[in-house]
């Protein structure tokens, strides 16, 4: 399968293979994270929102023509794969550093008025904590955990070897998660 569409005219001499389906998603939640933090950086360049200013929220900023948020958005664009992504999201937006806070800005509104609704309503939204989620997750599953706090032994430390069996386990999940 390519990714070279038929319009183009373009063909490989051997056809590319797709990424796998977990490095597509990780590189989708990044590009949405991204579009939220340049498009605050573009309204606040054309002047349409300012996070002092209620009356301007950054949902309904507009960018059509605006000549400064062109100029940025130029200016990201040019630089393509030219340097580190860091250092053109620097230069665009200030920041150097993938955040969700421009995405929560501009659902800010939707977050309020689902807070409110709840609060109107009386709806809980979460969990009920009875103190100990894990004992509570542990004892429901029926499961027993030997040598630590769950079955009354609390006097015995873990030792280095479980420490290194759980890490290496914990990296390894993380490995296969990520690589396989």
């Amino acid at each position: 399968m390519t990714f070279i569409p038929k319009s183009t005219g373009l063909s490989l001499a051997k056809p590319t293979t797709p990424p796998p389906l977990r490095w597509r998603q990780a590189r989708y939640f990044v590009s949405t994270l991204l579009q939220f933090q340049i498009y605050r950086t573009l309204c606040q360049a054309a002047g349409q929102y300012d996070p002092q200013d209620l009356s301007r929220p950054l949902h309904k900023c507009d960018i059509y023509r605006s000549k400064e948020a062109g100029a940025i958005l130029r200016q990201l664009m040019e630089k393509g794969s030219s340097q580190p992504w860091q250092e053109t999201l620097q230069q665009a937006t200030g920041e150097s550093r993938i955040t969700g806070s421009a995405m929560r800005e501009y659902f800010r509104p939707l977050e309020d008025w689902l807070r409110n609704e709840n609060l109107r309503t009386q709806e809980f939204v979460g969990w009920v904590y009875d103190g100990d989620y894990c004992k509570q997750s542990i004892e429901t599953a029926g499961l027993q955990v030997f040598g630590g706090f769950y079955n009354g032994d609390v006097s015995r430390k873990p030792t280095t070897l479980t420490l290194i069996v759980v890490s290496s386990t914990v990296w390894y999940h993380l490995y296969s998660l990520y690589f396989m």
